[in-house]
């Protein structure tokens, strides 16, 4: 299970900032950025997270998940844009192309394959 690995990873990397950097009240929400190219099933993850996170101090938070797009930029024309997308009728994603929208050259990848939390949602305890 891929998705346990990364959940794994991603509730103990919080657990030690929040040893360091304690917030006051109780975290809802954990906000995750995926990217685009980070083949995962989110229900999984989603999943993962709920079960790993019991017993925690992150126990019955939620993850919330903000898909990033594939963005290139081309070193041989300096394009630096969304990539472009190759739909099949059929498929059940469109497939981003690594080459230049503008002349096809290869492209390098400046966003849409990381995960990482980007923030935290809490709530006061009484």
């Amino acid at each position: 299970m891929h998705e346990y690995s990364l959940a794994q990873s991603l509730l103990e990397s919080l657990r030690a900032y929040l040893r360091e950097h304690p917030v006051p009240g109780r975290i809802r929400k954990v906000h995750v950025r995926k990217g685009e190219l980070l083949v995962l099933s989110e229900w999984a993850l989603s999943e993962a997270w709920r079960i790993l996170a019991e017993g925690t101090e992150l126990s019955g938070s939620e993850l919330v998940l903000e898909n990033v797009p594939v963005r290139v930029r081309c070193p041989s024309c300096g394009y630096e844009g969304e990539a472009r997308y190759l739909r099949e009728e059929g498929w059940h994603m469109a497939v981003p192309l690594l080459s230049c929208p503008q002349c096809g050259a290869p492209v390098e990848i400046r966003e849409g394959r990381d995960l990482a939390i980007v923030g935290l949602t809490t709530e006061e305890v009484p």
